[in-house]
């Protein structure tokens, strides 16, 4: 039970957003699905008196513009998985979707940009869409601005939002195939370490982990079946390996080269 005296707003417009946001800088929290916020507001663990919901601000669209993918911050994961034009261009997020922790009562609420926002680093999310090198569109009291994803996810929790701002969408370059792969204790716990695979040049493979550090790991290897390689890689980057109540950093350090692995074999269609 919510006992904190609460106001709900839904803004009509990105302006009126910002500007409740920044009135009540501290004290008020967007929401999308509301899939991480409510929970820890009954949980006491988050308290504000103000709630900003997005869903009458027209964000809740996946398009295609000047060769870019814009995914809107209401998009759901269930949108995720219907689109075709993700299918297409961005394979590697309704790969994602399709296994997210929580099953149908997050797939049909949860949004994709919240998870992103709010930066649980043992999330599906953080780490695949750092995978594609996603653009994030900022919209504040100064109007829009944008960051890479490198730059926005600052620390566990943390992100690059400043009083008043507020994500509106994340932008991508079309990258039509992806490998996944993540390893939890059973469907409704969350991942102890994730692995996204998507082609670099030459033949080579960029493999993005995610849940083993409190940011996103980033490893390539030239080629992608040789296992020595990518272990070595792999272990060499793990420096402070992100320990919760699910498993210990030395845990996810031990088994993240072996995640990757079957990522990369997902991305290159390796029979299992």
């Amino acid at each position: 039970m919510i006992r904190t005296r609460m106001r709900y707003h839904r803004p009509r417009s990105l302006e009126e957003a910002s500007q409740v946001l920044l009135e009540h800088h501290g004290n008020a929290a967007v929401v999308g699905g509301g899939t991480f916020l409510l929970p820890r507001m009954t949980r006491h663990l988050l308290e504000y008196e103000h709630v900003v919901d997005l869903k009458d601000l027209g964000l809740r669209q996946i398009t295609s513009t000047d060769g870019e993918i814009e995914i809107g911050a209401s998009v759901s994961y269930v949108d995720v998985l219907e689109s075709d034009l993700l299918r297409s261009n961005l394979a590697l997020l309704p790969r994602m979707a399709r296994g997210i922790t929580g099953g149908r009562q997050i797939t049909q609420q949860g949004t994709l940009v919240g998870a992103v926002c709010f930066h649980f680093p043992t999330t599906d999310a953080p780490g695949a869409v750092f995978a594609l090198d996603a653009m994030v569109d900022i919209h504040g009291p100064d109007g829009r601005r944008s960051v890479p994803i490198s730059d926005f996810l600052i620390d566990a929790f943390v992100v690059d939002l400043r009083p008043g701002e507020f994500v509106s969408s994340m932008r991508f370059a079309p990258q039509p195939s992806g490998g996944y792969c993540k390893v939890k204790h059973s469907t409704g716990s969350w991942p102890i370490v994730t692995a996204s695979a998507v082609p670099g040049p030459g033949g080579s493979v960029r493999i993005t982990l995610g849940a083993v550090e409190s940011l996103p790991v980033v490893v390539t290897v030239e080629d992608p079946l040789d296992r020595t390689e990518l272990k070595h890689r792999v272990d060499s980057a793990i420096t402070a390996p992100w320990s919760d109540v699910l498993a210990p950093g030395s845990y996810r350090a031990d088994i993240a080269a072996a995640v990757a692995r079957r990522a990369v074999e997902d991305l290159m269609g390796v029979p299992k």
